[in-house]
């Protein structure tokens, strides 16, 4: 991921941590403050730099980012390209240096000149890029903010922590492009912590080795329940020993887990209840094992999604009865609804005797894609997402538009962008707020198009979608 951070002029201050219900949002003496920018691995081996021209560094107190719920305050106008790809494992950049008033800070945001970025491959050459709406010039990018962000008189340090392996999406119309979806997301620096390790797994003789490459992701949520209730805060990746951090957490329980998308061979790990506490590095070393349990086994790994008219390949290794992946297995693949993603062809293999699949998006849904070798079948399901950079969002739908929880009870909203000819938007960011700080309710989490709302006292509140300056509310009334 990428980070940005904004703390005080003259002197490194902290920024203390607020609750989002308890406290109100009102500027009070001045503080000033700066920007830093740091980031973890972008995913892609053939991308030699990722820049962002970045032109202003805002904030507000006000929770409704369209403009009318609260005064945006530059912190700094830097006007500064920056390398995303020289800032991981934690590693911060100065960004720049402004004053703003002390208080609690509900939303930050990050305006860049998209016509100064671009992302280039190892040669030089500039990769096609399309940017967030309108796709040239200046560009608001708005930042997830868990809670408002404190600012005493003394001064602070804010991290906005840009997850550029999740922001940039390649290849998904099949051209050999960039879609930019931008995740942001910011917080107290020094009230945060880090979990860090060392990923291994097995050789051929069975002895520890170091995985570089390996995917780790930093999950909110309860691990009792389904992966599908978690929410991503944040991802890393381990470099060529083994070694990750990811940074700038907050303090608290989180759900880890670790996977090597090229080595199908591996088994995912996933680690309940990791513990992050302020200031401290919580050691987490991770060792992957091989797939099957260490009998036979077929196992499918690659992307999730893909464009309509666009593709994506997957791999599948097959073990034999020592769970030792097969030189040159014999695997067949399919697609259950070919409407929706069909098998191109069956690639060969790779260097590592790996299965490979073309799957390609044909139209908008999802569909199971199965590889069988014998007896032995896995299947992944893959999503095909309709793919428009430049169409606007010109409407936000909730789902539910009102809900009525219990004291201590949740509900769950889902929010639906279309352009103005109807046609669903699924390449857009989304920031969700409470509209007060009354406390009736907690926005316990949101990823993406979804959001959780938790009871907390009896009233009314408001939550509320926004989308590129378009919003829509939900009703919310705790009886």
């Amino acid at each position: 991921m990428k980070h940005l951070l904004a703390a005080s002029l003259a002197l490194l201050g902290s920024v203390a941590a607020a609750c989002y219900q308890d406290d109100t949002l009102h500027p009070g003496a001045i503080s000033p403050t700066q920007v830093l920018i740091t980031d973890d691995p972008f995913p892609f081996d053939t991308v030699g730099s990722v820049n962002i021209y970045v032109s202003r560094i805002e904030a507000t107190t006000g929770l409704d980012t369209t403009g009318t719920g609260g005064t945006w305050i530059t912190i700094d106008t830097p006007n500064k390209t920056f390398d995303l790809l020289t800032l991981q494992q934690g590693t911060t950049a100065f960004v720049g240096a402004g004053t703003i008033d002390a208080g609690k800070y509900a939303a930050i945001r990050m305006t860049i000149d998209v016509d100064r970025s671009s992302i280039k491959y190892l040669d030089g050459s500039a990769a096609v890029v399309h940017w967030p709406y309108p796709g040239s010039g200046e560009v608001p990018l708005y930042t997830l903010v868990e809670e408002p962000l404190s600012v005493s008189a003394l001064g602070g340090v804010i991290v906005i922590d840009f997850d550029v392996g999740r922001s940039f999406l390649y290849n998904l119309t099949g051209n050999r492009d960039f879609l930019m979806i931008p995740r942001l997301r910011a917080v107290n620096s020094t009230g945060t912590g880090s979990i860090a390790g060392v990923v291994t797994a097995p050789d051929i003789e069975g002895n520890p080795t170091p995985i570089k490459n390996a995917n780790v992701t930093v999950y909110g949520g309860d691990p009792s329940r389904p992966s599908t209730t978690w929410y991503v805060e944040a991802t890393g990746r381990s470099d060529a020993a083994g070694n990750y951090k990811v940074a700038f957490l907050p303090p608290g329980k989180w759900i880890v887990r670790v996977e090597q998308p090229d080595l199908p061979g591996l088994d995912p790990v996933t680690i309940p209840n990791v513990i992050v506490t302020a200031g401290g590095t919580a050691t987490l070393p991770v060792f992957l094992p091989r797939a099957g349990a260490g009998g036979t086994f077929i196992r499918i790994s690659g992307p999730d999604t893909v464009g309509y008219g666009g593709t994506i390949v997957l791999l599948a290794a097959v073990g034999d009865a020592s769970g030792i992946p097969e030189q040159s297995p014999q695997v067949s693949w399919l697609s259950r609804d070919t409407a929706v993603a069909a098998v191109l062809q069956d690639s060969g293999f790779t260097a590592d005797s790996l299965s490979r699949a073309t799957v390609l998006g044909r139209g908008v849904g999802r569909a199971w894609i199965v590889a069988s070798s014998g007896a032995l079948q896995d299947s992944t399901l893959v999503e095909v997402v309709n793919v428009s950079p430049q169409s606007p969002v010109a409407t936000i739908t909730l789902t539910p538009s009102s809900a009525t929880p219990a004291v201590g009870d949740s509900v769950g909203f889902t929010a639906v962008l279309k352009d103005s000819i109807g046609n669903t938007l699924t390449n857009r960011q989304i920031s969700w707020f409470l509209t007060d700080s009354s406390g009736v309710a907690d926005l316990v989490w949101f990823s993406g198009a979804n959001a959780l709302v938790y009871g907390r006292h009896a009233g009314t509140t408001h939550l509320r979608a926004v989308s590129e300056r378009v919003y829509k509310d939900a009703t919310i009334t705790v009886p």
